[in-house]
């Protein structure tokens, strides 16, 4: 529960960090078409019985450890 509360007690994006987040999530193919900045601080959030081969390794596109 408190880390849900970590992304709103961090500060702001700067510019140059928004931009290296949008290249990230660019080449990722995660970012939509009509987003043309990330503007929050990307957080993940995985289930606490995840295992530590999982929480490294994640494959293509499945979430199925969030919440």
């Amino acid at each position: 529960m408190l880390s849900k509360c970590f992304p709103s007690i961090l500060p702001d994006l700067t510019l140059d960090e928004a931009l290296e987040i949008t290249k990230i999530h660019s080449v990722a193919g995660l970012i939509e078409k009509d987003t043309p900045i990330i503007t929050q601080r990307p957080f993940r959030s995985p289930h606490h019985t995840i295992s530590n081969a999982s929480l490294v390794r994640r494959r293509q596109n499945t979430k199925t450890t969030e919440k």
